[in-house]
């Protein structure tokens, strides 16, 4: 898969800003030098500098002092012997804007902003200095912040954050973008203790001018960085963002996360399901299924997997095998993998046989497997083990029991995971719980060749997330999203031209002639009543099932029409929909579009049930019909769908078709509709078909 033009996203639109000036700057200057003010930032930044040998020229700039730290301070931008490629801006907030504006004048690309204040409360002072400074932005300033942290160069010994620690934190190939600049240092300190080394790191702040897409841009383009790992609040550009990560997966780059804000975003929801249901969170893994950005469950997680992906290869497919010496162990690993849906691979005979005379007696070759307790004092057993299941067939990644030493010359041998490791399944270790990890024990790590991820629960979800991952590869970048072809004429007949048709009926002006229409249909029949004001039918009592005979059809459409006039005094009243009863599952299909991702498609049970079983699976239009099997595979509710308690499995391919003909007909009608719903869609048996018994679309304001 190509790598998109650096600075592009897809279609070759220009949505990146450069973020070169601020990791790879030619020189240097840190505004607001002094001894003790900001509290001890500047000469924190100076002496990390002054630790890496002052890689590139450092200037001082302060108008209050002419020599620091053995060094020339110089009055502003336009006394420094040349023009600086980036300020380390440490100054009070009402001083940040005049001053890069006259940095700016002087020819300063780029500005690392640390001060507050830039309206992140709301206050109207700090609003407008957030407007000046995006004025500079626009004339072309680049700017890191407000309110951040710093950021960090690792291959350039740029170490742009006011604390002596960072100068310990080791290189490699994990590139980071944290929008919370308070957990930023922490993490960067608790990965390098469990292994990680870092390329470039950023405490991205405010983002007023350069944001988390123009980040992770630079860093899929840097050759030397694997995985990025990222801690996000929100999403300011979503389409630069979408662009970034499709950049991410074509350079098989993983994009792992810990994201806030679970919460729904309170919009204008009442008038569908659809908008009801969908909160934040459901789109934003929307967009993660999509592009492969792995959502990672805390700041631990994070670490475990981050490590995982700049360690072990991508697999060949999803199946896991599980090895240890622990039977408790052994029974968590099930729990946990049924808990994520983890697929658990099945050993063959062959691999069976060789394995089975190495185990404790009395123990049966299967995964996940306890070799028994004498196991791990057989390390060579354990090896050989190890060795015949990540060349088992069946077997995509293999995890192994291990545990780190704490201090060198504990027993233990790193050959034992390295030799499992060149085998052809991909290869972690895991230990039970965390520990406390040790320069040993790191080299331990480093030496074995495979990461040695900690807890049972993380490890789980590091496994799927490896092989989730490493299947959405393998189907490519997804295409990006053009604009459909206008459709016209009605959404039903639209939907009924592609195969979803509603039940058999007509509409209906009155009672009577309700009656009249059920006489033809043939009884039993369905009854709805046909109001703008009755949005959702059954909160009003609008729907009436199994109607035998005219007489009660008209009692039916009578008590509906009372039942409206009481609960909308003046509701106007267009008639009745007649239809067959069908007799089938009844699924929910929603479509709406997200106002920051677009289109998206919402699918599970339906009828009344929708918001009160929440069993629903989300995803960014347009799908295709491996997504749509996905999300009917992750409903709670899919054994449904299949053969169940002696009534006949339902027809799941006529359903994937009728999501896919839902999701094109709303992309045509966008312009016209701002969701539809067609609830229930009735899942009639294997080879019957589907019926839209009840489709709501809601007009454009």
């Amino acid at each position: 898969m190509p790598i998109l033009p650096p600075g592009r996203g897809p279609g070759g639109v220009e949505v990146f800003r450069s973020v070169e000036q601020l990791f790879r700057p030619r020189s240097i200057a840190i505004v607001g030098a002094s001894e003790s003010g900001a509290g001890g930032w500047p000469r924190a930044i100076f002496g990390n500098l002054a630790h890496a040998g002052f890689p590139v020229p450092v200037y001082l700039i302060n108008p209050r002092r002419d020599r620091l730290w053995d060094r020339d301070v110089y009055p502003s931008f336009a006394s420094l012997p040349e023009p600086v490629d980036l300020a380390l801006t440490i100054i009070p907030a009402e001083s940040v804007v005049d001053a890069l504006a006259e940095g700016h004048a002087n020819g300063l690309k780029a500005a690392l902003v640390f001060a507050a204040r830039f309206g992140e409360g709301g206050d109207e002072a700090g609003g407008a200095r957030a407007q000046a400074l995006a004025e500079l932005c626009d004339e072309g300033l680049r700017v890191c912040g407000p309110n951040c942290m710093g950021a960090l160069a690792l291959p350039e010994s740029h170490l742009f954050y006011p604390a002596e620690r960072v100068r310990a934190l080791p290189r490699g190939g994990v590139g980071v973008v944290f929008q919370s600049g308070g957990t930023f240092q922490y993490w960067l300190g608790q990965g390098a203790v469990r292994g990680l080394g870092f390329s470039y790191a950023v405490s991205s702040g405010n983002e007023l001018d350069l944001d988390v897409a123009d980040y992770i841009a630079f860093l899929v383009d840097d050759p030397g960085t694997r995985v990025i790992a990222c801690m996000l609040e929100g999403i300011r550009r979503p389409e630069a963002f979408m662009a970034a990560a499709a950049r991410a997966l074509a350079a098989a780059k993983p994009i792992v996360v810990v994201k806030t804000g679970a919460s729904e975003r309170g919009r204008s929801a009442t008038e569908s399901h659809t908008g009801a249901v969908a909160g934040d969170d459901d789109i934003f893994n929307a967009v993660c299924d999509r592009y492969g950005i792995v959502r990672c469950h805390g700041l631990d997680d994070l670490i475990e997997t981050a490590l995982m992906f700049s360690t072990v290869r991508l697999p060949r497919g999803p199946r896991v095998a599980f090895a240890g010496y622990s039977g408790g162990a052994t029974g968590l690993f099930l729990d946990y993998a049924s808990e994520v849906g983890l697929p658990v691979a099945e050993l063959s005979g062959e691999t069976k046989a060789a394995i089975a005379p190495l185990l404790d007696r009395g123990l049966k070759p299967s995964n996940p497997l306890d070799g028994g307790a004498g196991l791990a004092g057989r390390p060579q057993d354990f090896k050989e083990i190890c060795k015949a299941i990540a060349e088992d067939p069946g077997v995509d990644i293999l995890s192994m029991q291990g545990q780190l030493p704490a201090q060198g010359g504990e027993r233990g041998d790193p050959e034992t995971f390295a030799a499992a490791s060149r085998g052809a399944a991909s290869v972690v270790a895991h230990g039970r719980m965390g520990q406390n990890v040790t320069d040993a024990g790191r080299a331990f790590q480093t030496a074995a060749g495979v990461p040695f991820l900690q807890g049972l629960p993380e490890t789980v979800r590091s496994l799927k997330a490896l092989g989730s991952y490493a299947e959405r590869r393998r189907r490519g970048v997804p295409a990006e999203r053009g604009p459909a072809a206008p459709l016209s004429g009605p959404v039903a007949q639209l939907l009924a031209t592609a195969n979803v048709p509603e039940p058999g009926g007509g509409f209906a002006a009155t009672a009577a002639d309700a009656a009249g229409l059920a006489d033809e249909i043939g009884y039993p029949v369905a009854l709805k009543i046909v109001s703008p004001q009755a949005v959702h039918k059954t909160e009003i009592g609008g729907v009436v099932l199994g109607l035998g005979d005219a007489g009660s059809v008209v009692r039916a459409a009578d008590g509906m029409q009372a039942r409206l006039r009481e609960a909308e005094p003046g509701a106007q009243l267009d008639g009745f929909l007649v239809q067959e009863m069908t007799d089938g599952l009844e699924m929910f299909v929603g479509l709406r579009d997200d106002p920051q991702f677009g289109p998206f498609i919402v699918a599970g049970l339906g009828g009344v049930h929708v918001e009160a079983l929440g069993d629903l699976a989300f995803r960014l239009l347009p799908i295709d019909e491996t997504e749509a099997r996905e999300m009917l595979d992750s409903l709670r509710g899919r054994v449904l769908l299949g053969p169940y308690r002696g009534r006949a499995a339902r027809d799941v391919d006529a359903l994937v078709r009728a999501m896919l003909a839902a999701g094109e007909v709303y992309s045509g009608v966008r312009d016209r509709f701002a969701d539809i719903e067609i609830n229930p869609l009735t899942v009639l048996a294997e080879g019957e078909g589907v019926r839209a018994v009840d489709i709501r679309e809601t007009p454009r304001r």
